[in-house]
């Protein structure tokens, strides 16, 4: 729904710190919505609770301020939406004219939506639905609120590494947006990127399974290992590595064969150390090491993974990127708890995250959804997913 307002009105309730610091009337109304008696306060609670404001103006005498009254703050599902997710108040437009003046307030009632901190999002003149508020207010809370910083920043470095040809950084970057980051442009944009990414690897699976079945397990090899180093964390990716593991256990009857996937997987794993994708490298080491431990390149995977471990401070790297794994698991669990209907169960595993990831995008997204569990009345959720400095 289009946002009705002037470039005239391009300026942000912050304006409105000259206006009468004494309360604003309220308008009295019989209906389910917690109003707020003060503009000052509301403002002030906007802020601290990090939600929208939403600011009706309005007289005794105006018709359709009691119909709106009547109908749309009746309904409960606009009644509840403004309860959970915004700060209501009310204006009366007669006894507060330098708020009308300061809006360019026409038409009673008029109904303004602002971010927490001041900006307005949708200036609505005259009568609005219960429907058409809460479109409004939900809009507002996508926007203005659910969205974070970082996810914005990294939607942006996602493109840079795609364009960069670094598939694989594009899609952590992304997964952790559409996994984190409630409904709003920014994660549809991410929830696109990761689909596409998918759908490459895909493509590229296939064209391996292809070969394979033509028994071209040569080029088929070559396939998965560019799937394994160029698209990593993708389900194609996955089960690209399982057949070539699958080829290395049966051996496929040619010696050429087996080095040729040793050298795959070691190239691999060479990536990920250049890339200081540690705990993949050792991942990649510890296959290499097990199923070929005959060949050089087995030797040399031990190696390279000794490096790793001999190393206190790249050791420290690989251990942390291990607890972020197991910590965007906890993440994954929680959403699927939720699901059903367990958000205590889906607390635990959020709380937990503090203390596998401290600081991490993931515990950012895990105390977003801790908050939003909080509110809806989970018990004994007090930790915060944030170290202390």
């Amino acid at each position: 729904m289009s946002r009705n307002f002037s470039a005239g009105l391009a300026r942000t309730l912050l304006a409105l710190s000259l206006w009468s610091a004494v309360a604003a009337p309220r308008l009295v109304a019989d209906d389910a919505v917690r109003w707020r008696a003060d503009y000052n306060a509301a403002r002030a609670e906007a802020r601290e609770k990090n939600a929208p404001l939403v600011v009706v103006v309005g007289t005794d005498d105006c018709i359709y301020c009691r119909k709106q009254d009547a109908t749309t703050f009746r309904d409960p599902a606009l009644a509840d939406l403004l309860n959970r997710q915004a700060v209501i108040v009310k204006v009366h437009g007669g006894k507060e004219p330098a708020f009308v003046q300061a809006l360019k307030i026409q038409i009673y009632p008029t109904t303004v939506i602002a971010a927490p901190d001041g900006k307005i999002v949708s200036f609505l003149q005259g009568y609005v639905t219960a429907d058409q508020l809460r479109d409004h207010v939900k809009s507002a809370v996508i926007d203005t609120i659910s969205t974070p910083e970082w996810a914005s920043r990294d939607l942006a470095e996602g493109d840079k590494a795609l364009r960069l040809g670094d598939a694989t950084r594009a899609f952590a970057l992304w997964k952790t947006i559409a996994a984190g980051v409630p409904d709003s442009p920014v994660r549809v944009k991410a929830e696109a990127g990761v689909a596409a990414i998918e759908k490459s690897a895909g493509e590229r699976l296939t064209r391996g399974k292809q070969l394979e079945a033509g028994r071209d397990v040569a080029a088929a090899v070559e396939v998965y290992s560019g799937l394994i180093r160029n698209y990593a964390g993708t389900a194609a990716a996955v089960e690209a590595t399982t057949r070539l593991t699958a080829f290395a256990a049966r051996g496929e009857g040619v010696d050429r064969l087996r080095v040729m996937i040793a050298k795959e997987f070691l190239s691999t794993a060479r990536e990920d150390f250049r890339r200081e994708r540690l705990a993949d490298c050792l991942d990649r080491c510890e296959q290499v090491g097990t199923q070929f431990p005959d060949l050089p390149e087995g030797r040399e995977a031990a190696e390279l993974k000794a490096s790793i471990q001999g190393d206190p401070e790249r050791l420290a790297v690989a251990a942390e990127q291990f607890s972020l794994r197991v910590a965007e698991l906890q993440l994954s669990l929680a959403e699927g708890w939720v699901k059903k209907g367990q958000t205590a169960k889906a607390a635990a595993c959020l709380e937990r995250v503090a203390t596998l990831a401290p600081n991490s995008r993931t515990a950012e997204v895990a105390g977003a959804r801790l908050t939003g569990l909080r509110k809806s009345g989970v018990p004994g959720m007090t930790t915060s997913l944030q170290k202390a400095p």
